[in-house]
């Protein structure tokens, strides 16, 4: 079981580049002081590295990789984000989402994947997930929306999505019917809602280009860092897209949702 006190610890770090009081942050997470060095060396295995004086303490570095302690750091939800896990390659998160589902799993349970090996999108095609270059992962979500108004659960996400890139990009985000962003003329991401009558759950699938997009022939694609300035933190891009979801998911009425997904068609 991780131990909430770690995620405090680092999200009270983060930024990269700041300095924090020793005292202060004792005090705040109610870490002991002899107990710090464990939480440092845990945080460091997943590719943080701190500087530390008698007085204070900093993040200097955060890892590339998707690692839950980032993502988890930067939540401010209610429900989306309860548990995260990150898996370095898998099928396909959905699958894994499902199956957790039809073990009881609760909501809001978000599983990542470095790469997929038999992602998929719409139709039954397929979704090239590269390792290290996107975010690919499923949101396992319990919803009590009635199941004729489940496809504005896509539209939530999409939606949510464009919000979170366009804080990063500086340019409007579009979409295109059904189920495609659209950024530079290019398919940014896409997103797969997968239900049945034999489960009581659904399973939300996003897909999302941040380093770069494949190539594919006759169909244009987009990545996030062909419009900014510099690398996009794909951890912290992960939590504000959660963030921006669950506000939807938890806070707008539907007619809201809708709504905001026709402006961007």
């Amino acid at each position: 079981m991780r131990d909430p006190r770690e995620i405090d610890l680092l999200r009270r770090l983060l930024p990269v580049g700041r300095a924090i009081e020793l005292a202060e942050l004792l005090e705040e997470t109610g870490i002991g002081f002899n107990e710090l060095p464990v939480f440092i060396e845990c945080l460091e295995e997943c590719g943080f590295n701190f500087r530390r004086t008698e007085e204070t303490i900093g993040l200097v570095k955060a890892p590339e990789s998707l690692v839950p302690e980032m993502i988890l750091a930067g939540l401010r939800t209610t429900t989306i984000g309860r548990d995260v896990l990150v898996f370095r390659e898998t099928s396909s998160t959905n699958d894994r989402a499902r199956q957790a589902g039809v073990g009881g799993a609760g909501e809001g349970l978000v599983i990542f994947a470095e790469s997929q090996t038999g992602g998929r999108g719409t139709r039954g095609r397929q979704w090239v997930s590269t390792a290290g270059v996107g975010l690919w992962f499923s949101i396992l979500l319990r919803t009590r929306i009635p199941a004729g108004q489940w496809p504005l659960l896509v539209q939530m996400a999409a939606v949510a999505c464009a919000e979170a890139v366009e804080k990063q990009v500086g340019q409007s985000v579009r979409i295109k019917r059904p189920n495609d962003l659209m950024l530079g003329g290019g398919k940014l991401a896409g997103f797969l809602l997968e239900t049945s009558n034999t489960w009581d759950f659904q399973v939300l699938g996003i897909g999302l280009n941040v380093r770069s997009a494949p190539v594919i022939d006759r169909y244009p694609t987009s990545a996030m860092e062909q419009f900014t300035q510099g690398p996009v933190s794909r951890s912290a891009l992960a939590a504000d897209l959660l963030n921006h979801f669950d506000d939807w998911y938890l806070k707008r009425p539907l007619t809201e949702v809708a709504a905001a997904f026709e402006r961007r068609i």
